[in-house]
């Protein structure tokens, strides 16, 4: 592959960087593009146990000690009530032992396959994978080092999980864990180079991480048939492309789920779409927001909807933007208003719309979860998109098991490995996306499957039916995804009611703790009027 710098840092030589190719960075109409995706990718970010065993283990000793204990025997009933000793004293220690484990915080059935596995390496670290065996090869494309979009986050949150593993958890059943990024700049030269090094590598696993070349990469990357897992997707072809498999929703579950919220909670007459005028941003709202408002209007669930454009970034043209929310808003009796923006351009809209005297609900993405929009008064009973839990101090409702043992053990996974980067959501999300990575082939390896087999691989990602994404308490389905999002598994998201800090933070709302799953919505806008249109 392409030349590979110091980056066996953190103490761990089975991570690499690779550097891809490439000259200066182009000053063109490329780099005002570029400027304006990073903006909409800021946007994408914003995706019990069985007691059958116990149950019937204790039955069957206690019939057993009753038998023992019947003997009329004298000497027999000496010598029995000694076995029955010995026998109550194991089915006690077998006892402890199933409630041990019945006890345990993961479970298959609840987080999805592969939690229990994560959860007893958490519980029992091996200790540091076997050197001598053959690495198991991961590979990444990420966007770093530009003035419109650097994401080492990504990269460190993918190379603590590695590390993590390599150094406590035996890497993937033994073998190493040999990370190898590839960073390039904004020169398309550079992506292409990076996807022609990656498939001559021939990984295990490829981690897209955040890169606004993805088309680009998409067709050299299939054509090696490389099992690829997505972080951020955000194209269309992120989407739709057979062989990629993404455990991030990304556009595809934070604003068709958004559109559900607007028309079956708010009930919003009219909604308003707001939306960034970058070539990602109207094709994301062409396709994950426009679609779907008018599949949930021609079946009566939803009034009328308009887009509204915000020059993402700019400032500008915030006075137009807040006029034209006003005046829409003005038509019909109970407005809502959708951001699917960034955050600092949702913190100015929002502050903006409230000065105007806007009084409707104001729902948004996760985009938008920031502390420039959070910590503002304005943001008090706002709604957000997020994941399926939360604290919520108010109503007592504390977060489940899984979350409460997951979430500290990512942090120190992080700490171990000390970032550069600051911690962040995108950080989480690729440490997350490694850790699935090595635990569904572990699985698959258990199951009798040869993870050096890509095509199988690759099917066994597409078939997972009850999938537990590392560090998300609910498992996920990758077979009911539509032929227009065949890539995508998160189909779904929740929505909660933002107090201010001072006011006990966050509220599950109205939706309580239930999910939307944009599941359905989707398959019914993908087969009739509302399919996307052919390309071309």
């Amino acid at each position: 592959m392409a030349s590979v710098t110091g980056y066996s840092a953190k103490s761990n030589e089975n991570v690499r960087k690779i550097i891809g190719g490439g000259g200066p960075l182009r000053k063109s109409k490329l780099l005002k593009l570029l400027s304006l995706i990073f903006a909409f990718a800021l946007i994408a970010a914003a995706c019990g146990d069985d007691d059958d065993d116990g149950g019937s283990s204790s039955s069957s000793d206690n019939s057993a000690l009753s038998e023992e204990s019947s003997d009329d025997d004298a000497s027999s009933s000496e010598a029995s009530s000694s076995e029955a000793a010995e026998e109550e004293a194991e089915e006690e220690a077998e006892e402890e032992a199933t409630e041990e484990e019945a006890g345990g915080d993961f479970s298959d059935a609840e987080n999805g396959d592969g939690a229990e596995l994560l959860e007893s390496l958490i519980d029992n670290p091996p200790g540091p994978a076997d050197d001598s065996l053959d690495a198991i090869v991961v590979t990444m494309s990420n966007i770093e080092g530009t003035p419109v979009g650097s994401f080492p986050e990504i990269r460190e949150g993918a190379a603590a999980a590695a590390q993590a593993f390599n150094d406590n958890y035996g890497g993937m059943n033994g073998r190493p864990i040999d990370f190898q990024p590839c960073v390039h700049g904004l020169d398309p030269a550079e992506a292409t180079n990076c996807a022609n090094d990656i498939a001559d590598e021939a990984p295990n696993v490829h981690i897209q991480g955040i890169d606004f070349f993805n088309p680009l990469q998409w067709p050299t990357l299939v054509a090696a048939g490389v099992p690829v897992m997505q972080t951020v997707p955000i194209f269309v072809s992120d989407f739709n492309t057979p062989g990629l498999i993404s455990t991030e929703g990304g556009c595809v579950s934070a604003f068709p789920t958004g559109m559900q919220y607007m028309a079956e909670v708010v009930k919003a007459d009219p909604l308003i779409i707001l939306y960034a005028n970058s070539a990602p941003g109207i094709e994301c709202f062409e396709d994950t927001e426009k679609r779907p408002a008018q599949q949930l209007v021609d079946e009566g669930l939803l009034t009328s909807f308009i887009g509204v454009e915000d020059a993402s970034g700019d400032p500008t043209d915030n006075e137009a933007v807040i006029q034209r929310i006003i005046e829409e808003a003005a038509k019909g009796d109970n407005p809502g208003v959708f951001f699917g923006l960034q955050a600092s351009d949702c913190a100015e809209l929002v502050a903006g719309m409230v000065a105007a005297g806007y009084e409707g609900a104001i729902v948004s993405s996760a985009s938008c979860k920031d502390d420039s929009v959070l910590a503002q008064p304005f943001s008090h009973g706002m709604i957000f998109g997020g994941e399926e839990e939360i604290y919520t101090p108010n109503e007592g409702v504390q977060l489940s098991p899984y979350q409460t043992k997951y979430n500290p053990w990512r942090d120190a996974n992080q700490d171990a490995y000390g970032p550069d980067a600051p911690k962040s959501q995108f950080m989480n999300v690729a440490h997350d996306v490694m850790v699935t990575a090595i635990i569904t082939l572990m699985r698959f390896e258990n199951s009798g499957g040869d993870v050096d087999d890509n095509a199988a691989v690759i099917e066994y990602f597409a078939g997972q039916d009850n999938w537990n994404r590392a560090g998300r308490s609910k498992p996920m389905d990758c077979t009911t995804n539509s032929s227009e999002f065949v890539s995508v598994c998160k189909k779904d998201s929740g929505y909660y009611v933002w107090n201010g800090y001072d006011n006990g933070g966050w509220d599950y709302g109205p939706l309580g703790t239930e999910i939307l799953d944009g599941t359905d919505l989707l398959l019914r806008m993908a087969e009739g009027a509302n399919a996307r249109p052919a390309a071309g």
